[in-house]
Parts: structure tokens; C-alpha cells; sequence
């Protein structure tokens, strides 16, 4: 299987500062190829978020490169990849509330991974906070993970509608991320069969904030990005769109194709 990815990424149209990190990796085991990315969204209200979410994508990058691979060469199971994945980003949140108090700053970030493991024929997600990952075909979109902020639980726990939530001032409150000295934060896993021809897109909430989802399903479906080159072009139109609409958040968003 091969891969075809793009993506997206700024500082915006108001902030100075671009807080969201992202990376793309790739790896070969046993003649397969392995794609591993990710978006974190550090947190805008606290004053180093863009460190929290740059080392966060370099300390995971680097289990990619080293744990990880051990644990294929010993032929390990998803349920053990996930844990050691799992033991990372709790050790990630320690350390960054660690340098938090020692340096009297706030950092904070959110993760959403996507590690497609065609050993397996599965992909593996790893989600905390507001970014998201979506499943992109020529006939539908899907969130594949769950918002981690007070509007979506108020969402999933019937307080306020969909339409009430996107409206609401409250929509950058998390309830969960990594790090914000939180000591018993908890991450998201599933484990999903892929399928060849679908686009996976990983965003931060800058990036889908002023698209709805039919916009971004027209955009971003496999036959309208049949290349890298159609996939670049696709998503800066999307970024120019959501500017022009007002955003004023960072905006990153990463796409992958399975070929």
C-alpha cells in the first residue's frame, strides 16, 4: 500500500504565534509501509502552548522511531503498541508539568495520532482534547474521535444541540488535554480496519471551525485529490476559505490518502 499526504499549516490571520505542531512519518516492516501522523493544538490561553505541542510531536516521533520499532521487531500486538503509546503520552504529561513549575508557566496541548499498521490491517488513533480525525470518502465524512470540551459533553449529554454548540462562547474549554497540571488525565484509542481509496484528515479546530462538513467532504474526498499535488492545492483553498470567514485561531490540518 502507498500513501499519498499534504498539509496545512499557520499562524492565521490574527495570532503572532503558530501553537499547533504537527509530523508525518514513515516507515517500511516486512514490505509493508507504515504511516504515522499527528496534530497537536497547544493551548491559546496559556502562555506556552506552542512548546507543549512542538515537543509533544517531537517526543512522539521519536517513540515512532525507537519504541516503536522494537515492538515490531518482536512482533508485538496492537494491544501492546497502543499501551506503549499510551505510557508515553502519560510520561509526556508529567514532563511538561514538570517544566511547567519549575519555569511558573502553563502549557497545555492537545494530540490526535493516526498510526496505520498494515501488518495488522488496522489503524490505530490516539486522541486528547479538540483536535480531530475525520474519514473522508467520495460518498460521506466521519469524526472519528470525540471532542474533549465542555460544549461537546454538554452536546453528548443532551444539554445543548449541535447547532447550539457551534455557536457557543465556550467552544475552546477542554475538559481534557496534556498537560494544564492536570495529573489524571486519560487519552482515547480505537483501533478501525482501513480502507484503500478513503482520505484520513487530521485537523486542528481552526482549521473545520468555519467550514461545515459537506464543504470539507466536496474538498477533501479521494476523487478530487488524486495526487499530492491536488491534495496541497485542495487544502489551502479550504485554509484561504476559513480566513476570509473570520477564523482567528492557528490553522493546521494534515491529509492522507490510502493508495
Amino acid at each position: 500500500m502507498e500513501y499519498f499526504f499534504s498539509y496545512v499549516t499557520t499562524e492565521g490571520a490574527v495570532r503572532k504565534v503558530n501553537q499547533d505542531s504537527l509530523f508525518i512519518s514513515e516507515a517500511e516492516y516486512d514490505g509493508e509501509k507504515i504511516f504515522f501522523g499527528a496534530v497537536c493544538d497547544g493551548v491559546g490561553g496559556l502562555s506556552a502552548g506552542e512548546k507543549a505541542s512542538g515537543y509533544v510531536c517531537k517526543r512522539i516521533n521519536e517513540w515512532f522511531a525507537d519504541d516503536f520499532a522494537e515492538l515490531m521487531r518482536n512482533s508485538a500486538s496492537v494491544l501492546k503498541i497502543r499501551e506503549s503509546l499510551d505510557d508515553r503520552l502519560h510520561d509526556l504529561n508529567e514532563r511538561i508539568n514538570d517544566y511547567a513549575d519549575r519555569h511558573s508557566s502553563d502549557m497545555a496541548t492537545t494530540f490526535t495520532g493516526l498510526l496505520i499498521l498494515p501488518k495488522f490491517g488496522n489503524m490505530l488513533i490516539a486522541h486528547v482534547g479538540d483536535t480531530r480525525l475525520y474519514r473522508i470518502t467520495n460518498d460521506e465524512i466521519e469524526v472519528l474521535t470525540s471532542d474533549h470540551s465542555v460544549v461537546a459533553q454538554e452536546v453528548r449529554d443532551g444539554i445543548i444541540t449541535q447547532e447550539m454548540a457551534e455557536k457557543d462562547p465556550r467552544q475552546n474549554q477542554l475538559t481534557n488535554c496534556i498537560g494544564a497540571g492536570l495529573d489524571d488525565t486519560s487519552y482515547d484509542y480505537s483501533i478501525f480496519p482501513y480502507s484503500e481509496g478513503d482520505v484520513y484528515m487530521l485537523c486542528s479546530d481552526g482549521f473545520r471551525k468555519k467550514v461545515s462538513s459537506e464543504e470539507l467532504q466536496k474538498a477533501l474526498c479521494p476523487s478530487a485529490n488524486k495526487d499530492e499535488k491536488a491534495m496541497k492545492s485542495n487544502l489551502e483553498k479550504l485554509k484561504d476559505q476559513v480566513i476570509q470567514r473570520g477564523e482567528k485561531d492557528n490553522i493546521t490540518a494534515l491529509m492522507v490518502k490510502l493508495c
